[in-house]
């Protein structure tokens, strides 16, 4: 799966140097839809819808899931809305239903120029330098400092590592991507196309292999 790997050490920092600094989805008004699959059977499906004025970036995530184990059957909702200026959040408002167990999320302005997370009643500073765990923008790669969009999780510390060029085949179309490695208290494989835009996630849950592929 992982092919046309470089050096494993390289600064991630570099990669981002020299990213696109918009993503496809940042250009326009789109949606982008991807596939959960559980061990290569699909359990659901992610939508983002993406608006855009000016350098103000709008985002809708909806996710559903449903698998079954054993004699259990686990379903999972997630609605999240961004809101985004460039590079910097201006808000974001998520609600969770995992299994029955409901989190609601928000991290909003504190009046400082900074932001204030609030999950499930309870309040924290956001550090300065922390960047959401929303795997949809490449922005992600190179802060080490992530806090939590589903849940009362509060904040992770996290590396990367950039794997090198490491093509997906989408729909019959060989896409060109860079393959990255995210590692520390939260683990993903991550894959981003030319555009910056997220192609694929790879990482483990309950004992079982997960991938969400960007659909055609």
């Amino acid at each position: 799966m992982i092919g046309g790997l470089r050096k494993l050490g390289r600064l991630v920092w570099l990669a981002v140097a020299l990213a696109p600094v918009l993503a496809v989805a940042e250009t326009a008004d789109s949606t982008f839809t991807y596939s959960i699959l559980k061990e290569g059977e699909p359990i659901g499906k992610e939508t983002y819808q993406f608006t855009r004025d000016g350098d103000q970036i709008g985002v809708q995530l909806t996710v559903d899931s449903s698998v079954h184990i054993l004699f259990l059957d686990f379903r999972y909702h997630h609605r999240r809305t961004e809101s985004w200026s460039g590079e910097r959040l201006d808000a974001l408002i998520a609600d969770t239903d995992d299994d029955g167990t409901k989190h609601h999320l928000e991290a909003r302005s504190d009046g400082q120029g900074g932001l204030t997370l609030s999950s499930d009643g309870k309040k924290q500073p956001i550090p300065a330098g922390a960047f959401p765990l929303s795997m949809w923008r490449r922005s992600l790669l190179g802060h080490t400092t992530l806090f939590a969009v589903e849940s009362d999780d509060g904040f992770f510390d996290v590396a990367f590592k950039d794997l090198g060029a490491d093509p997906l085949i989408i729909g019959g179309k060989r896409v060109a991507c860079e393959h990255f490695a995210m590692t520390g208290d939260v683990d993903r494989d991550l894959w981003y196309d030319t555009d910056g835009m997220l192609a694929k996630v790879t990482f483990r849950r309950r004992g079982f292999g997960i991938s969400i592929v960007r659909d055609p």
